[in-house]
C-alpha cells in the first residue's frame, strides 16, 4: 500500500528534515529520524551504489520509514562546453593556486539513481529540478513509494498532480539551497505563505510547507494555511549532530538579525539561496555554465575553500538562518514541540478572547 504522508509523521511533531544534498547523509536522518523527524536522505548527487549503501545504514539502525530526495536531470550533452566566459571563475582558481579542468562525469545518471530507489523502496521520493512521468510514478506505486513533488508554483504543483503524485512540497522563495523550479524562473517566486494559499486552492493533494521555517509558531502557521507538514533545513544546519565544514558552521552561528542572503546561480548554474561571501560578491553579473556543468567546475574550489575561510563556499542558507540553534537534534525536536504547543494554546487564547 501507497503510504500517506500524514501517517508517515510524528503525531504532535508534523515535521520533515529537509533533504539537503551533501549534507544530509545516513547519520543525519538517523539522528533526524530518532529525534522525531521524517528523516530524508539527500541523495541527489549520490552514485547508485551510494544510495543503497546509505538506505541500508539508516535501516539498519532504525525501523521507522524515511525519504530519498533525486535531482530530476536529463541525460548530458555530450558536447565540450564552452569555457571562455568562464575567465572569472579560472582567476580565482589561479589564485587558490589549484588546476582547473573540466571533469569527464559531472553528475550521477538519473536513470541509474532512479532504479536504485525503487530497488531500496523508501517509504517516500521526494524530487526537485524536474518532474517525472507518469510511468516513473507509477513504478513508485508498484513498489508502494510515495511521491512528492516540489513546486516553486502553481503551475509545477498543478503539474505534479497531473503526472500522479501523492503530495507537493511547496518551496517558497525564503529557502535555503538550490530552488527546486522546473516550469517557473528560477530567480524569481512567491513567499511560503501567498504560495500556500495558492496552491491549496488549485490542489487537493496534502502539502508540505518549506521556507523560512525555524520556530513552532511558524510550523502552526504553515499547518493552519493547510500545510500537512512543515519542511525543515535551514534551521537543523547549526545542530551540533551535522558535520559541516568549520567555515560554514562558524558562518551560520555568527550571523546577527537581519543578514542577508542572496540566490545565485554561479556556483552551480542553478539558482540557490545562501549567505554572501566573497565568492557571491565576485560572480554577481557573471557568466556560468548550467548544471551540472556548473557544479562540477566549482567543486574543486569550493573543497579547498571549505578548509580555510569558506569565501569561495557555498553558504546555503534560507532567509531564517538567524534563528539556527546551537543544540542537538533531539534537543531542537523537543523545543519545537514546545513552541509548537505553546503557540498552539496562545492562538486558542486570543481566539476565544476575540470571540467574547
Amino acid at each position: 500500500m501507497i503510504p500517506e504522508i500524514s501517517a508517515l509523521l510524528t503525531p504532535g511533531f508534523p515535521v520533515i528534515q529537509a533533504p539537503m544534498a551533501g549534507v544530509s547523509d545516513s547519520s543525519v536522518v538517523i539522528k533526524a529520524t530518532q529525534a522525531g523527524f521524517l528523516g530524508a536522505l539527500g541523495a541527489g548527487m549520490m552514485e547508485p551504489e551510494t544510495i543503497q549503501k546509505e538506505s541500508r545504514n539508516i535501516r539498519a539502525a532504525t525501523s521507522a520509514p524515511f525519504c530519498i530526495n533525486l535531482f530530476v536531470l536529463e541525460e548530458p550533452s555530450s558536447n565540450a562546453p564552452d569555457l571562455a566566459p568562464l575567465t572569472w571563475l579560472t582567476d580565482l582558481y589561479a589564485w587558490h593556486n589549484i588546476p582547473f579542468s573540466v571533469p569527464e562525469k559531472c553528475a550521477p545518471s538519473f536513470p541509474a539513481q532512479f532504479e536504485a530507489v525503487l530497488a531500496e523502496a523508501p517509504a517516500v521520493l521526494s524530487c526537485t529540478f524536474g518532474q517525472l512521468s507518469k510511468d516513473q510514478i507509477a513504478a513508485c506505486h508498484a513498489r508502494n513509494i510515495a511521491v512528492v513533488g516540489t513546486a516553486t508554483s502553481t503551475p509545477e504543483a498543478l503539474a505534479w498532480a497531473d503526472a500522479g503524485a501523492d503530495a507537493i512540497c511547496a518551496q517558497g522563495i525564503e529557502a535555503g539551497g538550490h530552488r527546486g523550479s522546473f516550469l517557473t524562473a528560477q530567480d524569481q517566486g512567491m513567499g511560503l505563505l501567498p504560495l500556500l494559499q495558492e496552491i491549496r486552492s488549485a490542489v487537493s493533494l496534502p502539502l508540505i510547507a518549506a521556507g523560512g521555517i525555524a520556530t513552532g509558531s511558524a510550523i502552526l502557521a504553515v499547518l493552519a494555511l493547510g500545510a500537512c507538514a512543515a519542511q525543515m533545513g535551514t534551521a537543523l544546519l547549526p545542530s551540533t549532530d551535522l558535520s559541516l565544514p568549520s567555515p560554514y558552521r562558524k558562518a551560520l552561528l555568527n550571523k546577527p538579525f537581519g543578514t542577508d542572503t542572496e540566490l545565485t546561480n554561479a556556483f552551480s548554474g542553478r539558482y540557490a539561496r545562501g549567505l554572501q561571501n566573497e565568492f557571491l560578491r565576485t560572480s554577481r553579473g557573471k557568466a556560468t555554465l548550467p548544471y551540472p556543468i556548473q557544479n562540477a567546475l566549482t567543486q574543486p574550489l569550493r573543497k579547498v575553500s571549505a578548509q580555510t575561510d569558506g569565501e569561495h563556499l557555498s553558504l546555503w542558507a534560507g532567509q531564517a538562518v538567524h534563528l539556527g540553534r546551537d543544540i542537538s537534534l533531539a534537543a531542537l525536536a523537543e523545543t519545537l514541540k514546545k513552541e509548537l504547543l505553546d503557540a498552539s494554546q496562545t492562538l486558542k487564547k486570543q481566539w476565544l478572547s476575540a470571540l467574547s
